[in-house]
């Protein structure tokens, strides 16, 4: 049977506990293998907020 991946995706500017808590929460109730964190570019509806370099969020996630 395939592996059930769940993406999550996020400024995660930075990353912190409560983006880990929520992917371990969806993991345990969607019975998923694994979450794959995504980071995606600025959300339109924070307004004008300057986000990190995607190089650097996505080093923050490794």
């Amino acid at each position: 049977m395939p592996d059930r991946i769940g993406i999550f995706g996020g400024t995660f500017v930075p990353v912190h506990i409560g983006h880990l808590i929520a992917a371990a929460e969806l993991r345990h109730a969607l019975r998923l293998d694994r979450v794959l964190f995504v980071p995606t570019g600025s959300p339109p509806h924070k307004g004008n907020v300057t986000v990190a370099p995607a190089a650097d969020r996505l080093a923050m996630l490794q």
